[in-house]
């Protein structure tokens, strides 16, 4: 059975997501490997419509590591589980933790500022 060229890419980017988890700690800033200026606003990111607003990253590297790091703050010993997207405008990433309790938790991003750079 052939895999689709899509879901091949998913697989790819998931997994190195989770490589980079697995390492450890890296701030936007050094993951960009330039200075930057990471600001976050709106919501507690429970619901798309308390999504996490993340503006000042160039790329989606910077803005992907910058959720890490909003995670990392907000929910102390959470790991990363899956990341899913949904295409707008707006634009969101839908990141599944699973919380030092053990419990699974979906945090709501908007991307817009970084998406496709």
């Amino acid at each position: 059975m052939r895999s689709s060229p899509l879901f091949s890419w998913l697989l790819a980017t998931l997994a190195a997501t989770a490589c980079m988890v697995a390492a450890g700690p890296v701030p936007a800033q050094q993951a960009a490997g330039v200075a930057s200026s990471i600001r976050y606003s709106g919501g507690d990111g429970l619901t798309l419509k308390k999504s996490i607003v993340i503006a000042g990253a160039t790329n989606t590297r910077e803005g992907e590591a910058a959720e890490l790091d909003w995670i990392r703050e907000h929910h102390p010993g959470a790991t990363f589980q899956s990341r899913g997207r949904i295409t707008g405008p707006p634009h969101y990433d839908v990141v599944t933790v699973k919380l030092a309790n053990g419990a699974l938790m979906d945090l709501h991003f908007d991307i817009s500022g970084f998406f496709g750079k």
